[in-house]
């Protein structure tokens, strides 16, 4: 029998679920010529792994195939985000934390935002894939504000129709972050629904993701009670019609509201562990360990990866910040800066050195994303 006749017998068994890449592991399509699963970078046969031969392995250390990112240890297929594009549209609920990083208001141009080199870029550079982020966050705006064509925000810039700088809309990823309702108390959906339908002019395939921070639920916020309730029930529809849903902001309130715990933790979680405490009007923004958990939080559930034994050490790096002027990745120079409000105090920094809470936070992570709890919202 030929290699090629045995190679397409073992795609059928495979195609019915006959033959996967070890007993208990969903199938793999990439096989040699011997049946045998390879790593595509090296050509280290999966079923006889050893670790001293193949170099390219996941968190868990388990190998994956670089085509379909098949896990060879539970069969998680895994997105690869390498080489991909990707936009993030919102405010300073987005950049306060480093997700992306802060861009002053005056540049409007596309090409004055790419390339940003915020948490969610150096957590990407961690795991091996170079992404092209572009930063359409911009402070003081609404969604509407920045797609409705007439910007009403109030920062120099009104009137201005920011969407028509938006030249390339060829996307592989928007994330769209809401944060209440819009200046005209209108919900966050009408706008969703447009910045959806102009990114798909551009790439029929983009996927969305939705934001959702804790002030959509009245929360942290600098005015708080204002529910967004028609958004928050409409998560829902939009998960029904395949946008992937980041509450990351419910998690944050689960926490400071105590209504989980961090197994084996001396510290004490309250809101200045993940907002800042800038003045009397501004107790609302996220700190870095809120942008961490925004970044992680999206990554994981963008590319299915798992939030357990990812890296955190980009997120107060020296290097990193002898090429920002701002030391953007400092956590000393974030607090001087955004903790001045009567004495304001926070341990942020301390559950980023505690591998026991960091390890908490990210198992916090996967069974919110596992959770879906915005499938039940009605509010």
């Amino acid at each position: 029998m030929s290699r090629k006749i045995l190679y397409l017998i073992l795609c059928i068994a495979l195609t019915l679920n006959l033959v996967s890449c070890n007993d208990n592991q969903a199938p793999c399509y990439h096989l040699d010529f011997n049946g045998d699963c390879e790593c595509d970078f090296c050509g280290c046969e999966m079923n006889e792994i050893d670790s001293n031969v193949c170099q390219h392995r996941d968190e868990d250390d388990d190998a994956k195939c670089d085509k379909c990112r098949v896990d060879f240890e539970d069969g998680t297929e895994i997105t690869s985000l390498d080489g991909k594009k990707i936009m993030f549209i919102g405010n300073s609920y987005t950049y306060y934390g480093q997700t992306v990083l802060v861009k002053e208001q005056k540049y409007l141009r596309q090409d004055q935002r790419v390339n940003d080199k915020g948490y969610f870029y150096q957590l990407c550079l961690a795991n091996g894939e170079n992404v092209n982020v572009t930063n359409w966050t911009f402070g003081g705006h609404f969604l509407g504000d920045l797609f409705s064509g007439n910007c009403a925000a109030n920062r120099g810039c009104d009137g201005t129709d920011h969407k028509s700088y938006i030249t390339d809309r060829e996307y592989d990823y928007v994330v769209i972050q809401p944060t209440y309702l819009e200046f005209k108390g209108e919900s966050s959906t009408q706008y969703i629904d447009m910045i959806m339908e102009f990114f798909r002019a551009g790439n029929q395939n983009v996927k969305f993701i939705i934001l959702v921070p804790y002030s959509l639920y009245g929360s942290i916020s600098h005015d708080p009670g204002k529910i967004d309730i028609e958004t928050l029930n409409g998560l829902k529809d939009y998960a029904d019609k395949g946008v992937t849903i980041v509450d990351w902001g419910g998690l944050v309130m689960d926490i400071v509201d105590g209504k989980v715990t961090m197994p084996g933790s001396n510290l004490d979680y309250n809101q200045n562990t993940f907002v800042i405490s800038k003045s009397k009007n501004d107790g609302y923004h996220p700190n870095m360990l809120s942008g961490y958990i925004m970044t992680l939080m999206t990554y994981c559930a963008i590319t299915g990866s798992s939030p357990n034994n990812q890296t955190y050490n980009f997120c107060n790096n020296s290097i990193l910040n002898t090429t920002s002027k701002d030391y953007l990745y400092s956590f000393d120079n974030f607090i001087e800066k955004y903790y001045t409000y009567n004495g304001a105090t926070t341990n942020f920094p301390e559950v980023f050195a505690s591998d026991t809470d960091m390890a908490s936070i990210q198992a916090l992570i996967a069974a919110h994303l596992e959770a879906k709890a915005y499938l039940n919202y009605n509010y």
